[in-house]
């Protein structure tokens, strides 16, 4: 197997291993100087001429919202997008959405839900249940999409909606979801530095500024610990290589126990993230072009067992 970007897996982990020790030993990067660094660089990226990009304000959020030009979708995305609880934003995920956006006409709307540690748990479960009473008005069709911390946000807020609200999504998909808070989750225990910029000790710290004192043995702060009863089909991505593999795979697990239509698919050598550069990376490519086809593909029934995409 070729190594991700041809680069050698040597490289790779002492790469990470030094981008570690600058940001943690050096500088000290604080979360909130992290946010402010990723969206000054995500600035950079004008998005799609045919891409219509504009930040609205509902229920007290701010979001963007992305839909071709000149035209009126009646599908929408709600993207849930992640960052350790802690960043990301619009502007960060706007890549990823506009390839969706351009792939299957939709229109998606990415709310940029409080922060950890200044709006730590419930905060961003309360904004985004408010937006979402908005959001799933306007379009005839509806789907959820997240990735990492977005993901754990995303399943608890639809395990907080009511029973018919859930039935209304046509799709959850959800790339590398970090499902699961607790210290002896296999994810958390799972040494995966060479392939990531973040390790354990980063999780561990993120997670207490999110919970700040709240439990994570609850299906609010965890959500493989609730119920998935009337949850959509679901697509799960994830990579073999990287630290939030053991979340993917549990939550597939349960879903399908709980017969759930699941759609399984995963690279076995990409680093968590990938799907955020669809111009750059095939990976990336490969991954919108797998939720473009879970979107838009013909009812099948029900299974019992992953199917690969």
């Amino acid at each position: 197997m070729k190594p991700l970007w041809n680069l050698p897996p040597r490289f790779i982990s002492t790469t990470h291993s030094l981008g570690r020790f600058l940001r943690r030993d050096v500088v000290g990067l604080t979360p909130v100087q992290i946010r402010l660094a990723l969206d000054s660089l995500a600035m950079l990226y004008p998005g799609p001429a045919d891409v219509h990009f504009s930040y609205e304000e509902s229920e007290g959020l701010q979001m963007a919202r992305l839909r071709l030009k000149r035209t009126e979708p009646k599908t929408g995305v709600f993207f849930v997008h992640g960052g350790g609880f802690a960043f990301g934003s619009a502007r960060t995920h706007r890549a990823i959405a506009s390839a969706l956006t351009k792939e299957t006409g939709c229109e998606v709307w990415i709310p940029e839900y409080p922060l950890a540690p200044e709006s730590p748990y419930p905060a961003a479960l309360e904004a985004l249940e408010a937006l979402w009473n908005v959001f799933e008005s306007e379009f005839d069709s509806v789907y959820v999409l997240a990735d990492s911390a977005g993901g754990n946000l995303a399943v608890s807020m639809m395990q907080r909606l009511e029973a018919s609200q859930r039935e209304q999504i046509k799709g959850l998909i959800l790339l590398s979801p970090w499902l699961d808070l607790r210290s002896s989750s296999m994810s958390s225990r799972t040494n995966s530095n060479a392939w990531s910029p973040f390790g354990r000790l980063d999780m561990l710290e993120y997670t207490t500024h999110y919970l700040a004192g709240a439990d994570s043995n609850q299906a609010a702060t965890s959500p493989v610990l609730g119920s998935f009863d009337g949850f959509p089909p679901t697509m799960i991505e994830t990579s073999t290589a990287e630290y939030l593999y053991p979340d993917a795979c549990l939550f597939r697990d349960l879903l399908i126990a709980e017969s759930i239509e699941v759609v399984w698919r995963e690279e076995d050598n990409a680093l968590h993230g990938w799907q955020l550069f669809p111009d750059i990376l095939p990976e990336a490519k490969r991954s919108v072009l797998a939720m473009s086809h879970f979107m838009t593909r013909a009812p099948v029934a029900l299974t019992k067992r992953p199917m690969l995409g």
